[in-house]
């Protein structure tokens, strides 16, 4: 005949052998991590670099041309943004309602003025430019001032214009001890693009 009583103490001796290995792993991995090295942060920024985007922004047809609005940003490799390089909208009349055409920057704006950042669109907009050549220069600080790290980042330049078009462009850089440079394929509002890290100047 079947003892339930037999049952129920093998089902507390698995148990309790259960949770003693549970026990013994939790400790033993304790044990792991006070002995393992911690995480070394990565080397800040090298002051005698930088990083130079050189643009154009593309002549176009028409008598109903309106000059394009453009950001130009570096992120992180999860796509947060560390800084802004230049923002170029019109602050008056219309032309806030078309900030929100640049919508990967204006997306990113509202995250950091969340988080408690500054309002970059009252503190750093510059004019809309005409079709010419431009250059903006990062000096590995985030938009708060701070000297960040050494490692991967993305530039991006958006482009937006009324009766025109919208342009994404982007580029993956490490940023290290050691230049580094890349071309980005022009579209209909940014002609070309050209990145460089590289030594002061």
């Amino acid at each position: 005949m079947h003892d339930m009583h037999d049952d129920a103490m093998l089902g507390r001796r698995g148990m309790l052998a259960r949770l003693a290995g549970v026990a013994l792993s939790m400790s033993g991995l304790r044990a792991l991590q006070a002995v393992a090295p911690p995480r070394l942060a990565a080397p800040k920024w090298d002051d005698r670099f930088e990083l130079a985007v050189d643009f154009d922004i593309a002549s176009q047809e028409g008598f109903r041309y309106h000059r394009p609005y453009v950001a130009v940003w570096v992120e992180d490799p999860s796509g947060k943004r560390v800084r802004t390089l230049s923002l170029w909208v019109n602050t008056n009349g219309r032309g806030p309602r078309y900030i929100r055409e640049l919508r990967r920057w204006v997306s990113g704006e509202r995250e950091q003025e969340d988080a408690g950042g500054p309002d970059l669109v009252a503190s750093m907009s510059g004019a809309t430019r005409p079709p010419g050549q431009y250059s903006v220069v990062w000096n590995g600080r985030d938009d708060r001032g701070n000297l960040v790290e050494q490692g991967p980042y993305r530039v991006v330049i958006e482009a937006a214009r009324e009766h025109g078009s919208y342009q994404l462009m982007q580029q993956d850089l490490t940023l290290g001890a050691k230049p580094v440079a890349a071309d980005l394929s022009g579209n209909e509002e940014i002609g070309r693009a050209h990145v460089e890290y590289r030594r002061r100047k």
